[in-house]
C-alpha cells in the first residue's frame, strides 16, 4: 500500500503520459522514465498546490524532488505537515 492518497495518485497519473493504466505506481518508479517531462513536472507542481492548497518553498524544490512518487510525497507532506 502506498503512503499517499487517491487524489496525490491521480494527479501523477495525469502527468505520467507513459505509465500504462495498469501500472502500479510505486514509491520508488522513476518518474522520467514513464514519461515526466520539466514541462509535466511544472505543471504537476501547479496542481498539486492547488489540489492541496499548498504553497511549496521555492528552496525545496530540486531536480530530485520529481525523481519518484515517494520523494515528491514526501516534500508535499511535508509541506502539508508545516502548515
Amino acid at each position: 500500500m502506498n503512503p499517499w492518497d487517491q487524489r496525490f495518485e491521480s494527479l501523477l497519473r495525469a502527468a505520467l503520459r507513459d505509465l500504462a493504466d495498469d501500472q502500479e505506481l510505486t514509491p520508488d518508479l522513476s518518474m522520467v522514465d514513464v514519461g515526466l517531462t520539466s514541462f509535466a513536472a511544472v505543471e504537476l507542481l501547479l496542481r498539486i498546490q492547488a489540489a492541496y492548497s499548498i504553497a511549496v518553498p521555492e528552496e525545496l524544490l530540486n531536480f530530485t524532488s520529481f525523481s519518484t512518487p515517494g520523494t515528491l510525497w514526501t516534500l508535499v507532506s511535508k509541506v502539508l505537515g508545516s502548515g
